[in-house]
């Protein structure tokens, strides 16, 4: 069922994100207003060395705590989601990814966020230079996969891109390998 828009209006916006309020009529013809953030495109990258997976840990204002996770990063306006996700993965590691493969594209949490996260898998890496913006202060961490918790990570792209890693790189390789 949809929601009828009556009105809606920008309360906020910056470089990164958009909020608004809209006055919906519900199918039980009730009204109410719904705060959602703006369509803003997301990319993040899964890619190994080795055994090892390419994780970055920086510290994260909203919840207040250092994280590792994949690289991530925001799609420029009108940029290419692939391109993005090379220009991110170069610049947060350093390394440049000769190959690139689309998992999957999800939205985060649809009930409050109009933006999709793209996730990549990144092969064929060739070692470059980190190139961080300057409000960028992270670390690389290579992690081997056999020490990888899933079950402890608490990022979602992450936690979706191991178990991609896990179902079809980690296990196609050790049946090669057997």
């Amino acid at each position: 069922m949809k929601f009828k828009r009556i009105s809606r209006k920008e309360v906020f916006k910056n470089d990164v994100i958009s909020v608004y309020e809209e006055e919906l009529y519900l199918p039980n013809n009730q009204t109410v207003t719904w705060t959602f953030t703006g369509k803003r495109e997301a990319v993040a990258i899964i890619a190994n060395i080795g055994d090892k997976i390419i994780f970055v840990k920086q510290y994260r204002p909203a919840i207040e705590k250092d994280m590792i996770e994949i690289p991530a990063g925001i799609v420029e306006v009108g940029e290419d989601i692939e391109k993005a996700a090379l220009r991110e993965f170069e610049e947060e590691t350093g390394y440049r990814a000769q190959k690139i493969e689309k998992i999957c594209s999800y939205y985060g949490s649809a009930g409050i966020n109009a933006g999709q996260y793209h996730l990549f898998y990144a092969s064929n890496l060739i070692k470059t230079k980190q190139n961080l913006d300057e409000n960028e202060f992270l670390e690389v961490l290579e992690i081997p996969f056999e020490e990888i918790n899933i079950f402890e990570m608490e990022d979602a792209k992450t936690i979706i891109a191991l178990n991609f890693f896990k179902e079809k790189i980690y296990v196609n390789n050790k049946k090669m390998s057997l």
